[in-house]
């Protein structure tokens, strides 16, 4: 990210899957010295069908519950973290997604964790609600093994929303000591771009869309990167925004996507938000989900990149 990661709050389910997000949130507050907090939502049961809940019993569950969160973060290295304290272990009463937002509001939290890989549906649910309401980035866990990541994908659509996303997974990469090398920025050229030109073959377009891809990732790299943090490779696929993204997670067997929640709109394009809960759904990687940034929240969706935008058209044939 372009901001240093100083505060991450991790969401658990108090499961044993849920023992490798947190986990992954330790890896990180030891690459970057940020500071983590640990919460469980929870919903008082009744005791019985009609009967009403018991103080003493509503705190022997909480107490239960704490005690819980107590020892995975003891298994879990969390507890061993330097500065950490225990009131960074938190319960919430009411919905999941809520409360790990809340929590991210209150103590102004860099980085959201959750899971992906649990039970009772958490893409629909938790972990999606979580990407559409947190107020930063939101690391969605699927594999503790593939973090930190090698091989990155990062799509772009070209927009000044696809633009911050790239700008703040490059910086969340350099944070953590990712080597770039094997990080790949990646934009999809839609049917209706490709097929819909009159003046241009396929194999222009798709050479046109790859030269002002470089351009695009040159503008959004600081003078001059360091080596180590320049994304290793660009490319440029035919089809549809969500089936090409997969299929490349796929073939390249990808540790991280880096995706943006809003991007270009209209007919011609799919909103990228909507291509990003297609491969959350989808992907077996895990995914940094990054918001638009405050300035670009209610803004009018760029038109962005489209092969009709090149000047001096050159008929087909005639390169």
């Amino acid at each position: 990210m372009t901001k240093t990661l100083k505060t991450i709050a991790i969401g658990t389910s108090l499961t044993a899957a849920s023992d490798g997000v947190v986990r992954t949130g330790v890896t990180l507050a030891r690459a970057t010295g940020a500071s983590v907090w640990l919460v469980h939502a929870y919903l008082p049961i009744a005791m019985a069908p009609g009967v009403g809940l018991d103080a003493e019993w509503l705190e022997e569950q909480r107490k239960t519950l704490h005690e819980l969160l107590v020892s995975q973060a003891l298994r879990t290295g969390l507890s061993a973290l330097a500065g950490f304290s225990p009131h960074q272990v938190c319960l919430g009463i009411g919905s999941a997604h809520r409360t790990i937002v809340d929590l991210a509001q209150s103590v102004q939290a860099d980085l959201v964790i959750v899971g992906t890989a649990e039970s009772h549906g958490i893409l629909g649910s938790t972990a999606d609600r979580v990407i559409r309401k947190a107020p930063c980035p939101v690391l969605a866990v699927r594999s503790e093994t593939a973090f930190p990541p090698v091989r990155v994908e990062i799509p772009v659509d070209l927009s000044p929303i696809s633009a911050h996303a790239l700008r703040e997974g490059l910086g969340f990469l350099a944070q953590i000591g990712a080597p770039a090398a094997e990080t790949e920025v990646l934009f999809v050229l839609n049917p209706f771009e490709v097929g819909g030109s009159i003046n241009f073959t396929p194999e222009q377009i798709q050479r046109f869309a790859g030269e002002e891809l470089g351009r695009f990732l040159t503008a959004n790299l600081p003078e001059n990167p360091p080596a180590n943090t320049r994304p290793g490779t660009t490319r440029v696929r035919s089809g549809y925004e969500r089936e090409e993204i997969l299929a490349a997670l796929k073939e390249r067997g990808a540790d991280l996507a880096v995706l943006g929640t809003h991007g270009r709109g209209g007919f011609e394009r799919l909103m990228i938000g909507s291509v990003a809960a297609g491969v959350l759904r989808s992907a077996s990687c895990n995914l940094l989900i990054i918001p638009p940034a405050a300035p670009l929240r209610h803004e009018p969706e760029s038109a962005g990149w489209s092969p009709v935008a090149v000047e001096d058209p050159v008929p087909a044939g005639h390169v």
